[in-house]
């Protein structure tokens, strides 16, 4: 038995090192060789295997706008009905070309399986170029110009000149807490779809709020250089600086795709009416799609810290234009009644920073924390609207009460001064109520919030009273022994079920054939996802894998050792009806060929979904 178990745990050590000597690992770089001063470009690293402790090289000479953003995948794949499984982990970094010069990118590094691997170098040369604040020309050369005439015929055509964003903010000088705008305005020469906005951007040091939706984008067109363009604002934010300093906002990342009007290639039959006629761009005009990734401009922005001088004492965070008011429901009432008073803030600015104000409040009232309504809107403009204070107030006494005057401050950056606005006086008769040593009386809308306080002075304990005899005690007595047994029993009953639980676990076989129907119903689930989505390769992965794993735990045989002819056997030795056993293979089959198959694609993952669902449930049904 000893050597049995020595024998498992080798081979369970011994197969993944077999495993990773026959798989080669490549761990590779790659990026643009050329590019232009003050372009945003990508570096990729690749490593075909599951690693960790990635370390990336110091990219000196350039900025880092963002990274190393993570991704992995997987794929699966079907030799002579033998299948393979292989993982790659993507490394993404987002570059800034500052510096024109050449310059070299050292290895990065990255562990698999306990040993360390390093990629290729990278040599980039940064060439230098005019840049402007508008696009004045192309940074490729056409064979032709492109206008409304002469259309863009294809990708080497296609120039930043063509499709770019331009970010643009309304103040870049701020104060901190002073609300900014900044805009992101696509412009395009060319028809787009599928706008998508990859990296939505950061804004570090900022609090921000999205003025406008994706979904609504208004277009209109713009004259730039004598060229015409199609503009839409891609993305809005309002933005706070939250301290002082010098903040760059990396660029956005965007990616749509061009239609391009192409010309195919003219031809002569020797005929002139006939060469006229089929060389008209009516039958020699075609289209051309391709996928453009364009990145905005990087924004400096350089946050003021709030002047010093006339700041008032009770000065908290409010910045940006605001009204203040103050009023109490009402002048008169009885003890124990409610009264409200309600604040009110409104304007532009910063209006979540806003802070309550601080308000004196006579000994002989009780008070609670405010309750704090926010009203507040977006719009292109910026963020406006309205917060509110509501207090609740309780005398207790009767008696004339002064709320004395208490003051809001604020700094108005437009202007550049503080200012405070101050309440009115509020004097408050309080008359004698009914006695209520039980509770109080309220009115008002924050009745919510009144708790009971009429039993904060207790009596005497009065008959009956609760005796027992001295000397009878719990411990040693007949139910302290029947709780004690009950306890013991219960522990026992505790520790076989966690044996038997064990036990069922270390079986493996048992685990994978129960888990095997729910395993399967997920990734069907995932396809179906796919499925909606028309994500076709994603789709058909995991219909296979559904399929592949469904026989592999419920037979318990490894997947480099599934094909056709064992899953065959396998099922006709549990009597599985052999009509059932061919519509499971046949829709093997299905899946890899309707990926390739002519027609209507979505009618294909729709047939191939029905049958693998179809298939493992009459399967599940025939070997219960």
């Amino acid at each position: 038995m000893k050597r049995i178990r020595f024998l498992v745990y080798t081979l369970i050590f011994i197969i993944p090192v077999i495993s990773l000597k026959g798989q080669d690992i490549e761990f590779t770089a790659s990026a643009p060789s050329t590019v232009s001063q003050g372009e945003t470009f990508q570096i990729t690293y690749r490593v075909n295997a599951k690693g960790d402790k990635f370390k990336g090289p110091d990219f000196k000479g350039f900025d880092v706008v963002s990274g190393p953003n993570v991704s992995q995948s997987s794929s699966f794949q079907f030799i002579n009905g033998k299948m393979s499984q292989s993982n790659e982990q993507i490394y993404t970094y987002l570059i800034h070309a500052s510096e024109a010069g050449t310059f070299d990118i050292k290895p990065a590094s990255i562990v698999v399986d306990g040993k360390t691997y390093y990629s290729n170098a990278l040599r980039i040369t940064v060439e230098k170029s005019a840049t402007s604040s508008t696009p004045k020309s192309s940074t490729k050369p056409r064979s032709t110009p492109a206008t409304p005439t002469e259309p863009i015929q294809s990708a080497d055509d296609l120039s930043q000149d063509d499709i770019f964003v331009k970010a643009y903010v309304n103040k870049s000088n701020p104060y901190v807490g002073e609300q900014i705008i900044i805009t992101y305005k696509l412009y395009t020469k060319v028809p787009l779809a599928n706008i998508r906005i990859n990296n939505l951007g950061t804004f570090p040091g900022f609090w921000s709020q999205d003025l406008i939706k994706s979904d609504q984008l208004q277009q209109s067109t713009e004259i730039i250089n004598g060229q015409e363009y199609v503009t839409a604002e891609i993305k809005k934010s309002a933005l706070f600086p939250l301290k002082s300093g010098t903040f760059k906002i990396p660029p956005l990342e965007m990616e749509a795709t061009a239609t391009l009007i192409k010309q195919r290639k003219r031809f002569s039959t020797g005929d002139p009416f006939f060469d006229q006629f089929f060389n008209d761009a009516f039958f020699n005009t075609g289209y051309e799609r391709i996928n453009k990734k364009v990145y905005s401009n990087a924004v400096t922005i350089n946050a003021k810290p709030l002047p010093t001088a006339g700041r008032p004492v009770d000065f908290g965070s409010a910045v940006g234009n605001f009204k203040f008011s103050a009023q109490i429901d009402r002048n008169q009432l009885k003890t124990n009644e409610a009264l409200n008073l309600k604040v009110t803030i409104s304007g532009s600015g910063n209006l979540d920073m806003v802070e309550a104000p601080n308000i004196s409040f006579p000994t002989e009232f009780d008070t609670y924390d405010p309750k704090v309504n926010s009203n507040i809107s977006t719009s292109s403009s910026g963020i406006s609207g309205t917060k509110t204070f509501e207090y609740l107030i309780i005398p207790r006494t009767p008696g004339k009460y002064i709320i004395k005057p208490f003051t809001f401050s604020y700094f108005n950056p437009s202007t550049g001064r503080y200012y405070t606005e101050t309440s009115p006086e509020f004097t408050i008769e309080v008359l004698k109520g009914a006695d209520q040593p039980g509770g109080i009386t309220y009115s008002g809308v924050n009745q919510q919030d009144i708790k009971y306080i009429g039993t904060d002075i207790r009596y005497i304990k009065l008959p009956p009273y609760h005796l027992r005899p001295i000397g009878v005690t719990f411990f040693a007595s007949k139910l302290y022994y029947g709780i004690l047994i009950g306890l013991i029993v219960l522990f026992g009953l505790f520790t076989f079920g966690i044996k038997t639980m064990q036990k069922r676990r270390g079986d493996v076989g048992l685990m994978r054939l129960r888990k095997a129907t729910s395993v399967a119903t997920k990734r069907l689930k995932t396809a179906h996802a796919y499925l909606k989505n028309q994500q076709e390769a994603q789709f058909y992965n995991e219909i296979s894998a559904a399929l592949w794993g469904y026989i592999s735990d419920k037979f318990n045989i490894p997947l480099a050792e599934l094909s056709m002819e064992n899953v065959e056997n396998k099922l006709l030795k549990k009597n599985v009806n052999p009509q059932t056993i061919k519509a499971f293979i046949d829709t093997l089959n299905n899946c890899e060929f309707a990926r390739f198959a002519p027609g209507n694609k979505s009618e294909n993952m729709e047939q191939v979904y029905k049958e693998a669902l179809s298939t493992i449930s009459r399967i599940e049904q025939e070997l219960k």
